[in-house]
């Protein structure tokens, strides 16, 4: 999800539902929590979300960046929450509306086609948005939070989870690492460090409510991935190509080195829109 740079189709890198994707998945996640996520984020983090945000029949629930869907579908279906996910890929929608058919959630979850950047929808229309791991492919985040801040009630609640970075300017060892995690990725990105996500949050409008940072788990996540990528080389190269898939492993392990020296962990940040 994002500006144009970034709205590629992910199935061409992802391959979602190829015959190596698979064999990975079955590695990375355990069984019952692979919801087709193909990020850091864990079936735990979603169900923590349902309880510390109060999701329920009584809230409507933006998923920006909703990719596959399969978390706004988990979410929705554990809390009975209206949700709404935004994806700007086509793919990502097509997917997603398949499994809320097939999950018989069509009344109270739907999927939207559109960029976060110029929402598709009417102010104040969420009582809750969130996002999972997605934050980095949007260059102006001020911009993308006072969107958000728009689309959301007063009083509404801001979350998302994403990858943070305290990377020094200049410093050679972290500029090595800023390229390693762009190259393997694939899509541009934008990164930021906890104190600057607050102080863009700020710039936008919204109250900073709390941030709580996730390490070993995150850590054990990505050395998941990585051995996946590793174990299934030959499989993923097949499809994807050895350059994409090399450097893909290349930035699995620099991550977790970015992660053992402390320049990089996750982050869930909850903010407020005033009231006033």
């Amino acid at each position: 999800m994002g500006q144009e740079t970034a709205g590629v189709d992910y199935s061409r890198i992802h391959r979602i539902d190829s015959p190596a994707n698979r064999l990975l998945r079955r590695d990375v996640w355990p069984e019952g929590h692979d919801l087709g996520q193909q990020s850091f984020a864990t079936l735990p983090y979603f169900d923590h979300l349902v309880r510390r945000l109060g999701m329920g029949p009584d809230t409507h629930v933006l998923d920006l960046g909703s990719g596959s869907g399969g978390p706004a579908i988990y979410m929705a279906s554990a809390s009975g929450c209206r949700m709404t996910g935004l994806e700007v890929n086509e793919v990502g929608i097509e997917v997603a509306r398949g499994l809320v058919a097939d999950a018989g959630l069509g009344d109270r979850v739907e999927f939207v086609l559109g960029d976060g950047m110029h929402m598709p929808f009417a102010d104040e229309t969420f009582d809750i948005a969130i996002s999972m791991n997605v934050l980095n492919v949007f260059e102006d985040k001020v911009a993308l939070f006072r969107e958000v801040r728009r689309v959301l009630r007063p009083g509404g609640t801001w979350a998302f989870l994403s990858g943070t970075f305290d990377f020094v300017e200049g410093d050679p060892q972290d500029e090595a690492w800023r390229a390693l995690y762009s190259r393997g990725y694939a899509i541009p990105q934008f990164t930021d460090d906890l104190a600057s996500y607050k102080a863009k949050l700020r710039a936008a409008g919204f109250v900073v409510d709390e941030a709580t940072e996730y390490i070993s788990d995150f850590r054990d996540t990505i050395e998941r991935w990585r051995d996946g990528w590793t174990r299934h080389r030959d499989a993923i190269a097949a499809e994807q190509g050895a350059r994409q898939t090399d450097d893909h492993i290349e930035y699995f392990n620099g991550y977790l080195a970015m992660v053992e020296a402390g320049k990089a962990s996750n982050h869930l940040i909850i903010s407020t829109r005033p009231r006033d």
